[in-house]
């Protein structure tokens, strides 16, 4: 027993101190974003729309399942959990509907992600001046925030089943990770499990109310049609979708925020930043509805501030 408390310390310690542990998205908008999904089945080829139909928690699980692994970046990137190969390898060795189902959930997870990771984090962390790391998990949070108390009794709901099926199938594949696949699995249900506990939300709600930066759910609502828009063209498509070529992971999207996090930073200092300065950041990032001429809100970009 003494050795399992540690090694879930470890584990904790890697969660709370790693940048590369954190989320893009969190367990709620997966959730939300895969029973949307599930409310339009019509869009997809019928046979794809009748295995989701008959296996839908499945596939709600696979849309949470990918982030099961904790410091991601410190495993071998062969075995990387959050990797559009590792996904299209579960669906093709799946022997059953269900493993199906919960493959292409895990798929659809990965393709939510690439809006995520390239476009929703990075304009949040350039125009708010937060920090990589503390930004990426404070928008992620915030993101999640705007989901309502359906989604996260759903999610809570959703933990109450093991998924035996799915833990053999991810065993195989996950291996040589930062830490055991067990202890992975273990932190994954109990860190997911205390996120949907009703007083935690609440205490990050009052939190983010007083926030000195404001989220729009319009734009959010904007974030997650795109969302939708891709997670369709993987299912559809499959190997072949063209969202396959973006990264998931945004790696150089995140790296250049980084960079022009400090240029505007500089810009800031020296007196020099004007409203089409902000405008051009914010587009470049923006929902593909705003690429259609709407504006773009830069009325709560604290760039001044320092966090």
């Amino acid at each position: 027993m003494l050795k399992w408390k540690w090694v879930l310390g470890v584990a904790a310690a890697a969660l709370l101190l790693s940048p590369q542990s954190l989320l893009a998205w969190g367990p709620a908008t997966h959730v939300k974003l895969a029973s949307d999904l599930l409310d339009q089945l019509g869009l997809l080829p019928a046979i794809t729309a009748a295995l989701l139909r008959r296996n839908a928690r499945d596939y709600l699980f696979g849309n949470i399942a990918a982030d099961v692994v904790i410091a991601k970046k410190l495993s071998r990137v062969k075995q990387f959990c959050h990797h559009w190969q590792t996904g299209l390898t579960l669906y093709r060795d799946a022997a059953t509907d269900r493993g199906r189902a919960f493959a292409l959930g895990y798929l659809t997870h990965l393709a939510a992600d690439t809006v995520a990771h390239n476009k929703f984090l990075p304009r949040q962390i350039a125009l708010h001046r937060t920090t990589i790391s503390f930004g990426h998990m404070y928008w992620e949070m915030r993101a999640d925030s705007t989901i309502g108390p359906f989604y996260w009794n759903k999610l809570h709901l959703l933990l109450q089943e093991m998924f035996e099926e799915h833990r053999q199938s991810l065993s195989v594949y996950l291996t040589d990770t930062f830490l055991p696949f067990a202890v992975n699995w273990r932190m994954f249900y109990r860190t997911n499990r205390f996120m949907s506990r009703h007083f935690l939300r609440k205490a990050m709600e009052r939190w983010y109310d007083r926030s000195r930066w404001t989220l729009s759910d319009q734009l959010m609502r904007e974030y997650r049609a795109e969302c939708l828009h891709r997670m369709l063209d993987v299912l559809t498509n499959l190997e072949h979708a063209s969202v396959l070529h973006e990264d998931p992971n945004g790696n150089a999207a995140l790296a250049y925020t980084r960079v022009q996090r400090r240029m505007l930073r500089r810009l800031a200092n020296a007196g020099l930043i004007a409203p089409h300065i902000l405008y051009e950041t914010a587009v470049a990032h923006a929902p593909i509805a705003f690429a259609s001429g709407k504006p773009v809100d830069t009325g709560s970009m604290a760039l001044t501030e320092r966090r």
